[in-house]
């Protein structure tokens, strides 16, 4: 009988054979986990599962490709239409035959996107370089063949990718459903459905909102899986972060697939977000305003000094935020920065800590300008927390905790870098009355009041002291009879006989202070070779909204001019902000504003202003320095459309008809390579012997292919005998035992090989027939998976004519 050809497993329903089957090859691949079949692609399956003591409530559901198709189960690809190239994929994608569009890992090129000193970090279509020494992970972004400066993103503006400030080009987000207080499912939301462009603030009324950096728990803000960020908001205003977004379900704070967004804070004190799309639905982000958000420095902040004193190193006690100056001396306004929190007295690193910061210090304690910020511990390494790092003030807040920082507790310090101040009322000699702070006439801080020093016995010894004292290097000239011009008040010392090797002016050998037969006329001055910095030419930045200026900080103030107190010409616009030590000041790039004069000319549109800087000691009219600026910026611009033209043909209304079949031909091979055919006629072969079927099919178009729909064997040449034998039916072998598909709808050729056993246990002829249809390969997956769901043609034409060979005698 034909029992060899149609046996099949006894008592085994053949869908657990074929779940069996799928089980094997797949392993334990389940897709996408979801909350809900609605995120699934149209051409993906959702699939339901329980672990064992699962509740209903708490089933797992996954998004898994349909045959042919190939994906994550959220977005799925025609393997077939969309072949071994990239022409499916984004920007940033390549093609996987196994798994359809994935990431491009541009960080594992040869050559690396980012320069030398930074690390590569691979991102969804694209990647991003990290400060290898920033444990807030910082990030900076590339714009063409640029790298954007830190806190700036490349935006499209106008059509042109451009370096900008993301606090500046934003779009509001204000869903009130986001709120952390919603609890009602009424109306689901998806956030995987938004196509996220660029930078987002959220609102929540007219107040500023941020996502919230705890677990809000599920079914909540609108969505069933809400999305919350794992770390802090940035302390800082001049860089971009990168956040881990989890999401809460089923008990879990971070059930799905986690993601990164990027976080920076504005100097407005809000934040923007460059969102991205979660991994499925329904997960949305959240939004609250409930939190205490540090403080910052407002954007006119009071500069009024804090009469509060440094207190005694040993005392412990103190008020939040307090700062002091320890292990200076008898001075209470020079030593190591410490600050109280949390009831502690802790340090400050010395990263970054610089003139600016020091004196925000300075000024909180009440004494004076700042005149050095010492750093490596110069007063002695302290002991316990070291509470701030990174600290970056403007220069006009009035406490050290209005500074920007990593916040309380975070750093990556020793107490051998703790920071100091020397500040003015701190130092017991300065040098006043010139053009910088390393020469000038010597004054002397005793009694609470600056006073002279007389010139009797001055010579280079005692001016090397002054010089060392003041960090200033060495002594170039000691010079007398008021040089520097005549002071006044008390004249401390006279008759000052120094060794050399004194660490400060009042050590050396003198009568004693107001002891003296001196008058104005002989104060004493110094000059020391202290090589100030040559002033640095204004740094300009041509943006597409706004100008930036920016000044050097050190060489400014080395000139005694404050990088502070400019204004542009107009004197209410003076905003400035601070990154690597450089002062920013800025205006619209528009006629008119803070006073902008603009011109133009066949090719460019120029606009012009004029920055003022005035001297630290601006007690009287003094003529400011002047930095005259413009921008030009281009009268032609280029755009393209964003959308792509697709053209098709519009057969609505025409006229059609029908044309013959496609003409096939059937052949039997005497060897697997398909290379050989036996001539037409009969064929004799010993039982078990192996047939080699070839179909093929003349068809112009190489777009089709042929499939094999139906083969099967008779005793007769007549392919509608009813006394049949089935190889092949819905397109696969009905014995994967006795039949095998070489190949079927990749081609205008189909082949397939089968065992040659007796039919009803006769040796009579036997004739195979076979039922072929054309597939367009270009709109279709046209391979059989042969599995045990009915498969509709694949064709729009009719099916081909049968074809039969034979007879074959056993």
């Amino acid at each position: 009988k034909f029992v060899s050809w149609m046996w099949s497993i006894m008592g085994v329903p053949e869908s657990l054979v074929l779940l069996l089957i799928l089980q094997i090859f797949t392993g334990s691949t389940s897709g996408t986990l979801v909350s809900s079949c609605d995120s699934c692609h149209e051409e993906a399956t959702c699939q339901e599962s329980r672990k064992r003591g699962d509740s209903l409530n708490n089933q797992a559901l996954s998004c898994v490709c349909k045959d042919g198709f190939v994906g994550d189960g959220l977005t799925c690809y025609n393997a077939k239409l969309c072949g071994n190239d990239s022409s499916c994929c984004s920007q940033g994608y390549q093609w996987s035959p196994d798994s359809g569009c994935v990431d491009t890992d541009e960080c594992s090129l040869q050559d690396s996107p980012c320069t030398p000193h930074q690390v590569c970090q691979n991102t969804p279509g694209s990647f991003q370089c990290l400060d290898p020494s920033s444990s807030n992970r910082s990030v900076q972004f590339s714009c063409g063949q640029t790298v954007c400066p830190s806190g700036m993103d490349c935006i499209s503006n106008n059509g042109a990718l451009r370096c900008t400030d993301p606090c500046e080009h934003y779009t509001v987000l204000d869903d009130d459903w986001r709120s952390t207080n919603n609890t009602s499912n009424a109306a689901l939301h998806c956030d995987q459905h938004n196509n996220w462009q660029g930078w987002y603030r959220l609102l929540l009324g007219q107040t500023s909102a941020h996502i919230p950096e705890r677990c809000i728990g599920e079914n909540r803000c609108g969505t069933h899986a809400t999305l919350w960020i794992t770390e802090p908001h940035p302390t800082q205003s001049d860089e971009i972060v990168i956040r881990t977004v989890c999401n809460a379900w089923a008990g879990s704070c971070c059930y799905f697939n986690s993601h990164t967004i990027h976080v920076k804070r504005c100097y407005e004190n809000f934040y923007v977000y460059k969102l991205v799309k979660p991994s499925g639905c329904y997960l949305a982000y959240c939004a609250e305003v409930n939190r205490t958000d540090p403080a910052v420095s407002a954007t006119t902040p009071d500069a009024r000094p804090q009469t509060t004193t440094a207190i005694d190193v040993n005392n412990s006690t103190g008020v939040e935020g307090q700062v002091r100056l320890a292990n200076g001396g008898n001075s209470s306004c020079s030593g190591r920065v410490e600050i109280f929190h949390l009831g502690e007295w802790g340090t400050v690193c010395d990263d970054s800590w610089g003139l600016v910061d020091a004196q925000v210090v300075c000024r909180q304690l009440g004494c004076g300008r700042a005149l050095s910020a010492p750093q490596g511990a110069r007063f002695g390494q302290g002991r316990g927390p070291i509470w701030l790092d990174d600290v970056m003030c403007t220069g006009h807040e009035s406490k050290l905790t209005e500074c920007s920082h990593q916040g309380f507790g975070s750093h990556n310090c020793g107490h051998q870098e703790d920071a100091g101040v020397i500040c003015e009322a701190g130092s017991p000699v300065r040098l006043v009355n010139s053009d910088n702070r390393c020469s000038g006439r010597v004054e002397v801080y005793h009694h609470e009041q600056w006073g002279t020093v007389c010139d009797d016995s001055w010579d280079l010894k005692d001016a090397n002291v002054v010089c060392r004292q003041l960090e200033c290097g060495a002594a170039r000239s000691a010079l007398m009879n008021a040089a520097f011009g005549q002071g006044s008040g008390p004249i401390w010392l006279d008759d000052v006989s120094c060794f050399g090797n004194e660490s400060s002016i009042t050590d050396c050998r003198h009568p004693g202070f107001g002891v003296h037969n001196c008058g104005h006329s002989e104060d004493a001055g110094v000059v020391c070779e202290f090589q100030r910095p040559p002033l640095q030419p204004p740094q300009l930045i041509c943006g597409r909204d706004k100008l930036h200026v920016g000044l050097d900080l050190a060489g400014l103030t080395s000139y005694d001019l404050n990088p502070f107190s400019g204004n542009l010409a107009a004197l209410n616009c003076s905003w400035t902000r601070v990154h690597d030590d450089v002062v920013w000041y800025e205006v619209q790039a528009t006629e008119g504003a803070c006073g902008n004069t603009l011109r133009t000319n066949r090719t460019h549109a120029i606009y012009s202003n004029s920055l003022f800087i005035y001297p630290i000691n601006n007690a009287s009219l003094i003529i400011p320095v002047s930095f005259p600026f413009s921008c030009a910026y281009p009268l032609d611009t280029n755009t393209s459309l964003n959308v792509a033209v697709r053209p098709f043909l519009a057969l609505e209304g025409g006229i059609s008809g029908s044309g013959a079949k496609a003409r096939a031909s059937m052949s039997l091979f005497r060897n697997s390579n398909y290379t050989e055919t036996y001539p037409a006629g009969m064929v004799t072969l010993p039982v078990g012997s192996p047939l080699y079927v070839g179909v093929s099919v003349e068809e112009r178009d190489p777009g089709f292919a042929v499939v094999l729909e139906n083969c099967h064997a008779t005793h007769s040449s007549n392919p509608d005998d009813p006394m049949r034998y089935s190889l092949i039916q819905n397109k696969c072998p009905t014995d994967p035992r006795q039949v095998s598909v070489t190949e079927s709808g990749s081609s205008l050729q189909a082949r397939f090989s089968a065992l040659l056993f007796l039919l009803q246990d006769e040796y009579r002829d036997i004739f195979l027939h076979c039922s072929l249809s054309l597939c367009n390969r270009r709109s279709s997956s046209c391979v059989p998976p042969c599995t045990s769901r009915k498969y509709r043609s694949v064709s729009s034409s009719d099916p081909l004519k049968p074809l039969t060979i034979g007879p074959i005698i056993c």
